[in-house]
């Protein structure tokens, strides 16, 4: 990444192995119908940073300066740098609650690319941009770089973290199931006869 490591700087990464049961595979079942649950992202989570990094460059303010969006932030770097919320425990409990047809993580590539991924040929998605608030940390990079919801939509998770296709008849169950884990959770749209992802409303 350029302008991150200088000389004698490395990079420390890591993996997980999981197992899984025979047969409990997702997607499966994914259908019209089907309702979009979308649960709150914590920040930018760890996708979008090169254009973070020059947007931050563009505002001409350091990362050390105060922040200028709401945040309990000590600083634009700390908020801009608040660790990647982990779903996995609320995501099994809302699997346990039953109904889940799929789950698309939001990361590089947004909600337009990371939905469609988890939907079979043939169907897509509509998504109420009006169904939750933007963040502030996301309002504040939009205005600086002057970017339209589409680029902020296929860029950055833009507040929501992880999507979760479910059986309409079990949505009540499976928001309960995330809400008792401490999940904010937004019903942000449905999927469609189609392709893709089409958006109605505005993003703010």
């Amino acid at each position: 990444m350029p302008g991150m490591y200088g000389a004698g700087d490395f990079d420390l990464a890591g993996f997980a192995v999981g197992a899984m049961e025979r047969g409990a595979a997702l997607p499966a079942g994914v259908r019209e119908g089907d309702v979009l649950l979308g649960l709150a992202s914590d920040g930018v989570h760890s996708n979008g940073y090169s254009l973070v990094r020059k947007l931050v460059e563009v505002s001409g303010l350091g990362w050390d300066a105060p922040v200028p969006f709401d945040s309990d932030a000590a600083n634009l770097g700390e908020a801009l740098l608040a660790p990647t919320r982990l779903y996995v425990k609320s995501c099994l409990a809302a699997i346990r609650a039953g109904g889940v047809h799929a789950l698309a993580h939001i990361t590089g590539g947004g909600l337009t690319e990371n939905l469609p991924r988890v939907l079979p040929e043939g169907l897509g998605a509509l998504v109420d941009l009006e169904a939750w608030t933007l963040p502030p940390v996301f309002g504040w990079l939009a205005r600086t770089g002057n970017l339209d919801a589409a680029e902020m939509l296929k860029t950055f998770n833009a507040g929501i973290g992880m999507v979760l296709a479910v059986e309409a008849a079990q949505v009540d169950a499976v928001r309960a199931a995330l809400e008792a884990e401490g999940e904010t959770v937004s019903q942000i749209g449905r999927v469609q006869a189609g392709a893709g992802v089409q958006t109605l409303g505005t993003l703010a």
